[in-house]
């Protein structure tokens, strides 16, 4: 009897194991692959930017599609396309650009857009930490420093 009590008991912890290692892979792998969409104002002195950024996150290998206009200058249109390398440590995401590509309606000189996005969005080598929080919601929450930046609203159909 205690043989059989021990063996039940011996079974119900190894398969609990075996559920909370295959929790703990899957939502590993969600943070490995994902696909998001963030808008965004900046607001400064005498104009207001209005921004859109589209992530997607694949293993090691991200894009991001950062388009953008002024309040101000309508006309004036950034649109970019940056792919780049990253490494990850917990939350924290180091971000390096490998390219950054202007489209052709993208009408910013790049000095000019330095003064409102780092430079990871406009030059290929530069970095950029941001830390990624996966929310109860499966949305995103980027913080640059201690600063939530923005809200990545997953955009991946099964979840």
């Amino acid at each position: 009897m205690i043989r059989k009590c021990a063996g039940a008991l011996l079974t119900v912890i190894i398969l609990a194991e075996v559920a909370y290692l295959i929790c703990a892979y899957i939502h590993q792998r969600q943070m490995d692959s994902f696909t998001c969409a963030a808008s965004l104002v900046q607001h400064y002195q005498d104009e207001v930017y209005y921004l859109s950024l589209n992530y997607t996150i694949r293993g090691n290998f991200g894009l991001v599609h950062i388009t953008g206009r002024s309040d101000v200058n309508p006309e004036k249109i950034f649109n970019r396309k940056i792919s780049f390398n990253l490494q990850r440590n917990g939350d924290i995401y180091y971000m390096l650009s490998d390219k950054n590509i202007k489209l052709p309606d993208d009408s910013f000189d790049d000095e000019e857009l330095s003064l409102y996005v780092p430079r990871f969005f406009i030059k290929p080598g530069k970095d950029i930490y941001i830390r990624i929080l996966k929310q109860n919601n499966n949305n995103f929450v980027f913080m640059v420093d201690s600063i939530p930046t923005y809200i990545c609203k997953n955009t991946a159909r099964d979840s």
